[in-house]
């Protein structure tokens, strides 16, 4: 029972985080991997260059999405490992746009 109380609390904790504790769940400096919805057409993608604080637009509604889901990029075997060949689309990312240049590029 204890343990149920305590994924409910923990659940709870997350979605009662205060608003000006910022746009997205990770509020660091480096880039991570991000998990997307869009909530007007709920269109799923996910993303080895999402940022603290910025969203990608959505290719079908033209809306910026924050992530609902970050996490490191440390797990070279699993689903968050950045495909090196496939092209970044930034004139849909909220961070190259910001930065008038590709966003891997920072450190």
């Amino acid at each position: 029972m204890d343990r149920i109380r305590n994924k409910q609390s923990k659940k709870q904790d997350i979605q009662a985080r205060p608003k000006g504790e910022g746009l997205t769940p990770y509020q660091g400096k480096k880039r991570c991997f991000g998990e997307y919805k869009c909530p007007k057409c709920k269109r799923k993608w996910m993303s080895g260059n999402s940022w603290a604080n910025m969203g990608q637009e959505c290719i079908k509604c033209h809306i910026n999405v924050y992530p609902h889901k970050q996490r490191p990029l440390e797990k070279p075997d699993g689903l968050d490992v950045s495909d090196q060949s496939k092209e970044h689309p930034q004139h849909l990312c909220e961070k190259c746009k910001v930065l008038g240049y590709y966003c891997r590029r920072v450190q």
